[in-house]
């Protein structure tokens, strides 16, 4: 038996080499499950999955005797204050496959975090940490799971074999694992069932060296003691204006996406600075992905364009992002065309059966199964040629079919018999992936580019791409640590939903949650909601993800400052950073631009200000909740709660016959009296924008309001409580402004009618829908305020 301190847990190690206690040091309470054995390690060989049979003690090493295949493994145990960690130095006997820490048992299960490595319950945690690149936090895809490991976890982000940590019955599993990469094999990878995996070289391939921390601690000291394990294992410890990244209060900025050229820069940094954003983010700055070549359009100069914007923006304070594809490759870029790069993965090989010439349009191969594979597109390499097929022949001989020569700008060439001819790897972006040899020149490529310019932001789009290596996580892994270790500067970065175990240490955030396709409050909102589960599990600063900012098209209205509220209280209610996407066009399009971006400025610097209570944080959380700051300038808020109707219809297609033009509405106000706020719209009908209203009259509580003016489809007209109203067309650019015949009536507390009547112009005639907003009483807001 070996007792190890692992920081304020107790570690046993029994004479099998299992793990048959973990108790806390200061309250002598177990979290052992002991429901199955946690052996330290195990060994995969075949497909089969080994336990110790024994285990000798001696000093710091432990020596592990495996029954069935005679593998001897020595593992060196080093105690440190606040964990112990775990490397295995040396393997003998069969040659091994892989070996696996764990999964280790514990009945934690109140918050379990499937990327960090960490479970606990409210008081006590235990965690797991990988310690360098070839330590993968999971368990072998191509394994069956262990019985006691098929439990469902409904709110995870990831698949069982992709999770650090995963819940089991009565508890969770802590669990990682390291390949032998010396050896060439076949398994699953990312969406394919099985592919041929190449075999790599160097230590990193090797077994020997993985190695694993464990700790316990009180579930408040979590961070502190990951950040111990960082600095004591020299781990990536990324800094953000002097604070570890993952404490750091500037890991949630938020920041605003444009796409900024070198001579429009001036305009993206202006309009950052009026949203009192320090970020400004290109969404798609790149002509090809593989040599990150910037769009000579926006960028005539290349790299040194990029620089001379990064310049101008830090000259008002303002640091420059970009957004990449990791190692998606587009069929322009130079690696793909005009003489493909031999590195390009591919997902199996066959030979040439029989010699062909430059024009044959039938090939014959001796290996039909990696053109069967269900991918984007059909191409395969062979010599500096690329090849489209249409279909596989459905018996021996094998052919390609259908095949045109001399794809995407190659050359077709004559080609012997016995020549390999290999399935490129793609996908429904049209573009195709590197080997981890060329993937390892993307990251240079990165990492210099970042150099070279100043860039002080990334999101690493696409990282599942790095799959297609077949190397797992370690191809993620690689791929991002060998950029991160060539950046001299603080680098704030995402990634995609791609998160290791390792890789925790290096990005700082993840900012999910797209918002194409839908409206600003419907997209992705329950994905936004259980992102922000998943980084409270995973010791993850917040972000909420993307927002648009949108001009008027033929599906959507533009955005409106009541829109923008709604996603700035949702950040405030999280705590939470996002990203505000606005091309442009938009920028300079709408009209109500300045009022956008002043909400963001005075929202956001509220947040960071920490002024908003914990009660009111829980209640701006509700996504059926609107709100509205008011700043008062010396460092104060006043917070209202909103409430916005359903949009009133009056269309005269639901008009009954001799009725006027008009509707009678039933509306509830749960919030005092007040004066009728009101956003009214008129719409075209059957693409009539010829029609208008006349005279739009309101009327409720025996008091009426007129306005007399024309009010034509696509416009609005507003009211903010008062006798003046605001016409804006489409895009919320002024067009004029108007007096009431009156005061707007009282909408009284409670439920009540308001009428509406118009005269309507034109055939067909718009319809018109109204907006009822009313305010709730205001609350303090305050820098500094109690949370």
């Amino acid at each position: 038996m070996m007792k190890i301190s692992a920081g304020a847990c107790t570690v046993v190690l029994n004479e099998r080499g299992e793990v048959s206690g973990l108790t806390s040091a200061a309250s002598s309470k177990t979290y052992m499950n002991e429901s199955y054995a946690s052996p330290l390690i195990r060994i995969s060989i075949n497909g089969r999955v080994e336990h110790p049979v024994a285990v000798q003690y001696e000093d710091a090493k432990a020596m592990f005797h495996f029954g069935d295949s005679g593998v001897k493994a020595e593992v060196e145990v080093v105690n440190k204050e606040k964990y112990v960690t775990f490397e295995l130095k040396q393997l003998f006997g069969d040659e091994v496959d892989a070996v696996i820490w764990g999964p280790f048992l514990t009945t934690l299960s109140e918050s379990i975090g499937e990327s960090v490595g960490v479970v606990h319950d409210g008081e006590f945690a235990i965690g797991i940490q990988a310690l360098n690149w070839k330590t993968i936090g999971g368990w072998l895809v191509e394994l069956e799971n262990l019985e006691f490991a098929n439990q469902p976890f409904e709110d995870s982000k990831f698949e069982y074999d992709k999770s650090t940590a995963w819940p089991i019955i009565g508890g969770s599993l802590l669990q990682a694992f390291t390949r032998n990469r010396t050896k060439a094999a076949r398994r699953p990878a990312w969406n394919l069932k099985e592919v041929e995996v190449p075999a790599l070289s160097g230590e990193e391939a090797l077994i020997c060296g993985s190695k694993i921390a464990l700790f316990g601690c009180a579930a408040s000291e979590v961070l502190d003691t990951i950040e111990a394990i960082e600095l004591g294992e020299e781990l990536p410890h990324p800094m953000i204006e002097g604070v570890w990244g993952k404490k750091s209060p500037a890991a949630t900025q938020s920041y605003l996406i444009t796409d900024f050229s070198e001579s429009s820069m001036e305009q993206a940094v202006n309009a950052a600075k009026r949203a009192g954003l320090n970020y400004v983010y290109h969404p798609d700055p790149f002509a090809q992905w593989g040599h990150f070549v910037l769009k000579p359009g926006s960028f005539p100069n290349g790299d040194e364009s990029m620089r001379a914007c990064v310049e101008r923006a830090a000259g008002e304070g303002v640091k420059v992002g970009v957004h990449t594809l990791s190692n998606f490759t587009t069929l322009n870029d130079s690696y793909v065309t005009p003489l493909p790069d031999p590195r390009l993965q591919t997902v199996g090989t066959a030979r040439l059966v029989e010699a062909i010439d430059a024009s044959m349009t039938e090939l014959t191969i001796d290996n039909p199964e990696p053109f069967r594979m269900g991918l984007f597109r059909q191409t395969v390499i062979i010599g500096n040629e690329l090849i489209e097929y249409e279909s596989v022949s459905s018996s021996a001989p094998w052919k390609l079919l259908g095949v045109k020569r001399g794809a995407n700008g190659t050359s077709a060439y004559a080609h012997e018999s016995g020549s390999e001819i290999s399935r490129l790897w793609d996908h429904p972006y049209d573009v195709f992936f590197p080997n981890m040899e060329l993937q390892e020149a993307y990251s240079l490529r990165i990492a210099e580019l970042f150099q070279r310019t100043g860039l002080r932001q990334i999101s690493f789009d696409g990282l599942e791409g790095c799959y297609a290596t077949g190397h797992d996580d370690y191809g993620v892994n690689r791929f991002v640590k060998r950029i991160y270790d060539g950046w001299n500067d603080e680098i704030i970065n995402d990634a995609s939903i791609v998160v290791p175990n390792y890789l925790w240490h290096i990005f700082t955030r993840f900012n999910w949650g797209e918002p194409w396709g839908v409206s600003t409050r419907e997209g992705q909102l329950e994905w936004r909601l259980s992102n922000q589960r998943y980084f409270a599990r995973n010791f993850i600063p917040s972000m909420l993800g993307w927002f648009l900012v949108r001009s008027a098209s033929d599906r959507f209205e533009a955005t409106t400052p009541d829109e923008i509220e709604w996603v700035l209280s949702k950040a405030a209610g999280f705590n939470a950073g996002f990203a505000l996407s606005a091309d442009q066009a938009v920028l300079r399009r709408n009209g109500n631009i300045d009022v956008l971006l002043n909400a963001v400025k005075q929202w956001e610097t509220a947040r960071h200000a920490g002024a908003f209570t914990s009660e009111q944080q829980e209640r701006m959380r509700d996504p059926k909740s609107d709100w509205h700051l008011e700043a008062l300038g010396d460092g104060s808020w006043q917070l209202y709660p909103v409430h916005i109707s359903n949009p009133l219809v009056c269309s005269t297609e639901e008009l009954q016959p001799g009725q006027p033009g008009g509707s009678d509405w039933a509306f509830y106000n749960k919030f005092s009296e007040q004066p009728m706020r009101f956003c009214l719209r008129v719409s075209p009908s059957y693409g009539n924008v010829d029609a208008s209203v006349k005279r739009p009259t309101f009327y409720t509580g025996g008091e009426y309001m007129t306005f007399d003016t024309e009010v034509r489809a696509n416009q609005y007209l507003v009211c903010d409580g008062n006798r003046t109203g605001n016409i804006y067309d489409m895009n919320w650019n002024l067009v004029k402004t108007v007096e009431a015949s009156a005061d707007a009536p009282l909408v009284r507390k409670g439920g009540q009618t308001v009428s509406f009547s118009c005269k309507f112009e034109g055939d067909p005639k718009p319809v018109v829908s109204v907006k009822v907003v009313t305010w709730g009483e205001p609350e303090s807001v305050r820098r500094g305020h109690t949370q």
